[in-house]
């Protein structure tokens, strides 16, 4: 058949039924080979040592030379063949070229970097082994390399700042010899420039002082009419004040009240009155009350005098607040005009450069006009000295003093451990992928096992898709007893051929999967 019928689900479900022997068959072979080349991984040992790189930085770009020299002298090939013959790593080592690649890939070397600057804050360095005194070994062999770049700095460090100190004496000398001239220059260059700086600085607060007396001049002018005007209003709020009507009794709420319940307590008298005697007690009662009423009406009036009632009107509230408004410019007015007399007591204290007045002769370099260039080679040196101080300063860090040792560039905070526990293979990991890749080899190998049967002819369906005709009957195939024991013969003849290709698959497949060293890469991971 040139094609092949397409299978749904239930097709593929039925190939997995029926291959079901096969697929168990296969798996089984791959788990038990890969079981036996799992439990041969070797465990590996790991130490660890940790470095941080110290934050008292004298030369970046100096420095940042020296870390990449360290890192790469870790994997330099001369230094990894030295570890591979000292500690006979790799053996026996047929190929040095790939017995000192695998051992770059086992050394491991982590740089973390500051959060502020791409510069290396600390290097962690690991190294797995099977031998676990091997791999501290090895490990302090490899931060050996960084206690030795700690010694040349140190002496670099030395070396440069003897230079400095000798450099410096240079300087300090040099500088003495030009102090008494530049001394000299300075004392008469000093005292005409004091004696400008005064008449200037005399000149300008003379004119600050003029032009700020003119202001405040104008502010108390402003401030005598404002008082003039406001006088005058007091005097015509005044006469409104005096001459306002007081305040009627019943706008007081007070008031309003008790003339309202004398109002209800009449009504009331007058109603009993029309129907009661005199001695009716409701009416005795609303009597008292009335008298009650009256009495407290009179004492409030009473108290109530004409000034208060004219102090409480809108007319009087504003004179109070013209008259505050008065104290405030006149209380104004009186700052402005002692701000004048200050002023003007300054004016008469500005004037000339006082006779007493003396040069002072200054150490530092005053330059003129007409300075020589040796002022400015002195000042070069000056810089030059404060540079080399500096430098001083910070490489004072990295040498050894009396008040202790000196601080390493390179500071090993973790020493190698000698590992107790193997990092690695995770044989269950391990085993899991083993599970994995025995169902893939075993589904492989029931679609190879599956495919002559794609274009040919098996079932009913295979006639219907290929011949298009429909099926109308199955006719059972029957055997007899001879064919049914033969058939049981070729069954077991097939088993057996089956467990013998296993039982010699399995080393094959083994010694496959070593050879490939698979598990041992995976396991080190």
């Amino acid at each position: 058949m040139g094609s092949f019928r397409p299978r749904n689900l239930t097709d593929i479900f039925d190939i997995l039924r029926r291959r079901a022997m096969l697929i168990a068959f296969v798996t089984v072979i791959v788990l038990v080979a890969a079981f036996v080349v799992v439990i041969n991984v070797p465990h590996l040992y790991e130490s660890r040592t940790r470095v941080v790189v110290s934050g008292q930085i004298y030369d970046r770009q100096a420095n940042s030379a020296q870390i990449a020299a360290v890192t790469e002298q870790i994997t330099s090939r001369a230094n990894l063949e030295g570890l591979i013959t000292r500690y006979h790593l790799f053996a026996p080592v047929t190929n040095m070229d790939r017995a000192t690649s695998d051992l770059t890939n086992a050394i491991k070397l982590e740089t973390k970097y500051r959060s502020d600057s791409n510069f290396p804050e600390s290097f962690t360095l690991a190294y797995r082994d099977q031998d676990p005194k091997v791999a501290q070994q090895v490990v302090a062999d490899l931060l050996g390399i960084f206690n030795q770049a700690n010694a040349t700095l140190e002496h670099q460090a030395t070396e440069e700042t003897r230079q400095i100190r000798s450099e410096i004496a240079d300087l300090e000398a040099q500088l003495a010899g030009s102090h008494q001239a530049r001394a000299a220059r300075a004392a008469s260059a000093s005292a005409a420039s004091r004696a400008a700086s005064y008449a200037d600085r005399a000149r300008s607060e003379r004119n600050a002082i003029a032009a700020s007396v003119e202001q405040l001049h104008d502010r108390q002018y402003a401030l005598q009419q404002q008082i003039a005007n406001q006088k005058k209003a007091i005097v015509q709020q005044q006469e409104i004040v005096r001459t306002a009507v007081p305040t009627d009794d019943r706008s007081n709420s007070s008031m309003g009240a008790l003339l309202r319940r004398k109002a209800e307590l009449e009504a009331e008298i007058k109603h009993y009155l029309e129907q009661y005697t005199d001695k009716y007690p409701k009416l005795v009662t609303a009597r008292e009350q009335l008298a009650e009423v009256e009495q407290r009406i009179l004492e409030t009036r009473a108290g109530s005098d004409a000034p208060r009632a004219n102090q409480a009107t809108p007319e009087a509230q504003q004179l109070r607040q013209m008259q505050t408004e008065l104290s405030r410019m006149e209380t104004e007015l009186e700052i402005v005009e002692r701000e004048i007399g200050r002023k003007q007591q300054a004016a008469a204290s500005v004037g000339g450069v006082p006779t007493s007045a003396a040069p002072v002769v200054s150490s530092a370099p005053v330059f003129t006009g007409d300075s020589s260039p040796g002022d400015y080679t002195t000042e070069g040196l000056k810089e030059r000295y404060t540079q080399l101080l500096k430098r001083q300063e910070a490489l004072s860090v990295f040498q050894p003093s009396p008040a202790g040792p000196a601080a390493p560039f390179f500071q090993i905070v973790d020493e190698p451990n000698l590992p107790q526990q193997p990092a690695a293979p995770g044989r269950a990991k391990l085993m899991m992928f083993a599970l994995a890749m025995a169902l893939g080899a075993a589904l492989v190998a029931a679609v190879i096992a599956e495919l002559p049967r794609f274009t040919r002819i098996h079932d009913e369906r295979d006639i219907k898709y290929f011949l298009g005709v429909p099926v109308v009957a199955l006719l059972p195939d029957t055997c007899t007893a001879a064919e049914r024991q033969m058939a049981g013969r070729r069954q077991f003849a097939q088993r057996l051929r089956f467990l013998l290709i296993g039982a010699a698959a399995i080393p094959i497949l083994a010694f496959i999967l070593n050879f490939t060293h698979i598990f041992h890469i995976l396991g080190s991971k």
